[in-house]
Protein backbone atom coordinates (compact mmCIF):
# COMPACT_ATOMS: atom_id res chain seq x y z
CA UNK A 1 0.00 0.00 0.00
CA UNK A 2 1.44 3.28 -0.85
CA UNK A 3 2.08 5.52 1.63
CA UNK A 4 0.00 8.85 0.72
CA UNK A 5 -2.95 5.97 -0.04
CA UNK A 6 -2.37 5.15 3.68
CA UNK A 7 -2.61 7.95 5.36
CA UNK A 8 -5.91 8.76 3.67
CA UNK A 9 -7.78 5.51 5.17
CA UNK A 10 -8.95 4.90 8.20
CA UNK A 11 -7.81 2.76 10.54
CA UNK A 12 -10.41 0.50 10.14
CA UNK A 13 -10.07 0.41 6.71
CA UNK A 14 -6.48 -0.67 7.57
CA UNK A 15 -6.89 -3.13 10.04
CA UNK A 16 -9.14 -4.67 7.30
CA UNK A 17 -6.81 -4.61 4.47
CA UNK A 18 -3.78 -6.23 7.01
CA UNK A 19 -6.39 -8.83 7.96
CA UNK A 20 -6.99 -9.83 4.37
CA UNK A 21 -3.74 -9.50 3.87
CA UNK A 22 -2.80 -12.12 6.41
CA UNK A 23 -5.76 -14.51 5.11
CA UNK A 24 -4.37 -14.34 1.53
CA UNK A 25 -0.75 -15.26 2.69
CA UNK A 26 -3.07 -18.66 4.04
CA UNK A 27 -4.13 -19.29 0.83
CA UNK A 28 -0.89 -19.83 -0.76
CA UNK A 29 0.42 -23.11 0.71
CA UNK A 30 -0.51 -25.25 4.03
CA UNK A 31 -2.58 -23.72 6.18
CA UNK A 32 -1.63 -21.79 9.03
CA UNK A 33 -1.81 -22.62 13.04
CA UNK A 34 -3.81 -20.17 14.74
CA UNK A 35 -0.17 -18.78 16.26
CA UNK A 36 1.18 -18.09 12.62
CA UNK A 37 -1.97 -16.44 11.75
CA UNK A 38 -1.68 -13.78 14.65
CA UNK A 39 1.76 -12.98 14.08
CA UNK A 40 0.92 -12.49 10.38
CA UNK A 41 -1.59 -10.28 11.07
CA UNK A 42 0.61 -8.57 13.53
CA UNK A 43 3.30 -8.03 10.98
CA UNK A 44 0.94 -6.65 8.22
CA UNK A 45 -1.25 -4.40 10.68
CA UNK A 46 2.50 -3.26 11.68
CA UNK A 47 3.60 -2.58 8.52
CA UNK A 48 -0.06 -0.59 7.70
CA UNK A 49 0.50 1.36 11.19
CA UNK A 50 -2.35 -0.07 13.27
CA UNK A 51 -1.39 0.21 17.34
CA UNK A 52 -0.27 -3.09 18.50
CA UNK A 53 -3.70 -4.01 19.56
CA UNK A 54 -4.86 -4.65 15.92
CA UNK A 55 -8.72 -3.10 16.46
CA UNK A 56 -8.91 0.58 16.10
CA UNK A 57 -10.35 2.21 19.27
CA UNK A 58 -14.54 1.95 19.04
CA UNK A 59 -14.49 6.06 19.16
CA UNK A 60 -13.05 5.90 15.76
CA UNK A 61 -14.97 3.53 14.51
CA UNK A 62 -18.25 4.49 16.32
CA UNK A 63 -17.96 8.40 16.55
CA UNK A 64 -20.27 9.75 19.33
CA UNK A 65 -23.11 11.73 18.69
CA UNK A 66 -23.34 13.56 21.56
CA UNK A 67 -21.59 17.10 20.27
CA UNK A 68 -24.60 17.03 17.40
CA UNK A 69 -27.78 16.16 20.18
CA UNK A 70 -25.92 18.69 22.67
CA UNK A 71 -25.96 21.44 19.38
CA UNK A 72 -30.07 20.52 18.88
CA UNK A 73 -30.81 20.84 22.79
CA UNK A 74 -29.08 23.96 22.74
CA UNK A 75 -30.43 25.94 20.09
CA UNK A 76 -33.73 24.45 20.67
CA UNK A 77 -33.66 25.88 24.41
CA UNK A 78 -32.56 29.36 22.74
CA UNK A 79 -35.68 29.08 20.41
CA UNK A 80 -38.28 28.28 23.03
CA UNK A 81 -36.48 31.52 25.31
CA UNK A 82 -37.32 33.69 22.33
CA UNK A 83 -40.82 32.63 21.39
CA UNK A 84 -41.13 32.99 25.50
CA UNK A 85 -40.38 36.36 25.78
CA UNK A 86 -42.09 37.59 22.65
CA UNK A 87 -45.10 35.85 23.84
CA UNK A 88 -44.85 37.66 26.62
CA UNK A 89 -44.10 41.11 25.23
CA UNK A 90 -47.51 40.51 23.09
CA UNK A 91 -49.66 39.33 25.89
CA UNK A 92 -47.70 42.50 27.85
CA UNK A 93 -48.79 44.88 25.34
CA UNK A 94 -52.34 43.39 24.63
CA UNK A 95 -53.23 43.21 28.76
CA UNK A 96 -52.26 47.29 29.20
CA UNK A 97 -55.21 48.80 30.89
CA UNK A 98 -56.97 51.69 29.04
CA UNK A 99 -57.12 55.13 31.07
Amino acid sequence: MKEDQASSLSAWDRYVSAKKAAFAAEDSGEPLTMDQLEEAIAQAAASAGIPETGMPPRAEVHPVKRSQLSKWFYLTLVVLFALLVAGLLWWGQHQQIAP
